[in-house]
């Protein structure tokens, strides 16, 4: 490779955000990598029908330009090819249920990924007080990703953000506790403490929970969340682990059955007397949780939170916020903790199919979206290292690499992987938390097309990883000086 262009391809400003010790800068290029061999794709045995999925709220979310809150219900029909979103958000005194608000078909794609191809869109029309069918043009940017099984999966829906699903078909039977590992699904960054109100539209990644533990248990319709542990990011000065964002809680009890979303867990507040004392808003929210029958776990936190100060908290920083259950932001994502240590090199050899999501920056109306956020697919673990990758002078195990698709059409790929304008480095699995990685390290290239600032950025982040029905899952979250990462990968055919 020329000389020239290699000047082309090194940065040209300083990097912004953490400085990421102990490894050397990565330089990227813009193009797409063309190495790497898709296996033949070996579909699940479909559903003989739709299967419905529950979806939490993830801030962003809008439909015909109007915030939609509230979880979501998600079927996907594998034999007929057709999909649906519907909301249970009431916004016309007409709506009775559950409400479809994009309707349309898939095709399957390379390494298992369905390409969503929305044909209708229904809006609410305050002066007729109906919801009106909008067709729409055919659009890139919609796709789907399935668990072996149907167990659940991952969804992102042009113009809204990623958000993951989870098949509700039954409520667990959980005899003997299992212990689980999940991770915040975060909202606009804010460096203040997170507003209370009707909508969890930001997240302190200073005070409020990114990551932990909890061990889950059942009695016929009774779940039990014992154990919880929650923790905030790892420290930018080195990637050590997280300190307690609240005191370990009482048993938190649930009640699982039938709902509009499958059969989810109902959750009321922790042990924590009168969470917010004379705000008016003294009525704690309640969480619905979903457990998959492979063990995904998706949490979506309710409505509000409340300013909680916990003994022991430090002087220095501000009361922490009482978010319900697990996780903060807008709920949790989470897998059973890996009985032994995860083999590291199967972990990082594997390939991924997945998405990036850039939660923003809090806009400081809780009504309101967050600005900036960004959803993007993207492909991890190259079956060899594309010469247009990064070069790294201090080589990693534990480093895999990836990237977007060029306009977000993965038709334009020739072997299912897209661009090489991002790497995670896993760093070392916590000896004592198998299935935990708190010193990753993230970095975006400058031609990720979500990057702003369009210079080498690097932070630190935190990663679980597991395997459900035999394939690995990565999830991660991060923070930089712009706005939180949330990656979320699936081991792709």
């Amino acid at each position: 490779m020329s000389e020239r262009f290699m000047q082309y391809l090194r940065p040209r400003k300083k990097i912004v955000g953490s400085t990421c010790f102990g490894m050397s800068l990565l330089l990227f290029s813009a193009i797409g990598c063309s190495t790497g061999s898709a296996s033949d794709p070996t579909p699940s045995t479909p559903q003989p029908g739709p299967q419905t999925y529950f979806s939490p709220y993830v801030a962003g979310t809008t439909n015909g330009g109007t915030p939609l809150t509230g979880a979501k219900i998600y079927a996907i029909d594998d034999s007929a090819t057709k999909f649906s979103q519907s909301t249970f958000q009431l916004q016309l005194p007409q709506q009775q249920g559950p409400q479809v608000i994009n309707t349309g078909g898939f095709n399957s794609g390379q390494r298992g990924l369905l390409s969503l191809d929305i044909t209708t869109n229904y809006i609410a029309n305050s002066s007729t007080g109906v919801f009106d069918a909008v067709p729409r043009d055919s659009k890139t940017g919609s796709f789907a990703m399935e668990l072996a099984g149907q167990a659940g999966g991952l969804v992102q829906l042009v113009g809204q953000p990623v958000s993951p699903l989870v098949a509700a078909v039954q409520c667990p039977s959980l005899k003997t506790a299992q212990p689980y590992l999940f991770m915040t699904i975060p909202a606009g960054l804010t460096n203040s403490p997170s507003p209370p109100g009707k909508l969890a539209a930001a997240w302190n990644p200073k005070t409020d929970t990114a990551y932990g533990s909890v061990d889950i248990s059942t009695d016929g319709s009774k779940v039990t969340f014992d154990n919880i542990h929650q923790y905030t990011l790892p420290s930018a000065s080195g990637g050590q682990a997280g300190v307690p964002s609240q005191q370990p809680s009482s048993p938190a009890a649930g009640a699982c059955g039938p709902t509009v979303f499958g059969n989810t867990i109902t959750v009321g507040q922790l042990a924590v007397s009168n969470p917010n004392p004379g705000s008016g808003d003294s009525t704690p929210p309640q969480a619905s949780v979903g457990i998959g029958p492979t063990g995904l776990l998706v949490e979506y936190n309710g409505a509000g939170s409340a300013s909680v100060p916990f003994p022991g908290t430090p002087q220095s920083l501000p009361s922490l916020f009482y978010d319900n259950t697990l996780g903060a932001g807008v709920g949790a994502i989470g897998l059973p903790k890996p009985s032994s240590a995860l083999d590291s090199s199967g972990l990082v050899g594997s390939q991924y199919l997945g998405f990036v999501y850039g939660a923003g920056v809090y806009s400081g109306n809780p009504s309101v979206p967050p600005t900036g956020w960004s959803s993007h697919l993207a492909s991890f673990g190259f079956s060899g290292t594309p010469s247009s990758c990064a070069s790294v002078t201090t080589a990693t195990s534990t480093l895999i690499y990836g990237g977007d698709f060029s306009n977000d059409d993965p038709t334009t790929s020739s072997n299912g992987f897209g661009n090489c304008d991002l790497a995670i480095d896993l760093g070392p699995q916590d000896p004592s938390n198998n299935g935990l990685f708190p010193k990753a390290k993230v970095w975006l290239g400058t031609g990720y097309s979500a990057n702003t600032t369009k210079d080498t950025d690097c932070f630190h982040a935190v990663a679980i990883a597991g395997q459900l029905k035999g394939k690995y899952v990565i999830f991660l979250l991060g923070v930089d000086t712009t706005q939180p990462w949330a990656i979320y990968l699936m081991q792709s055919n």
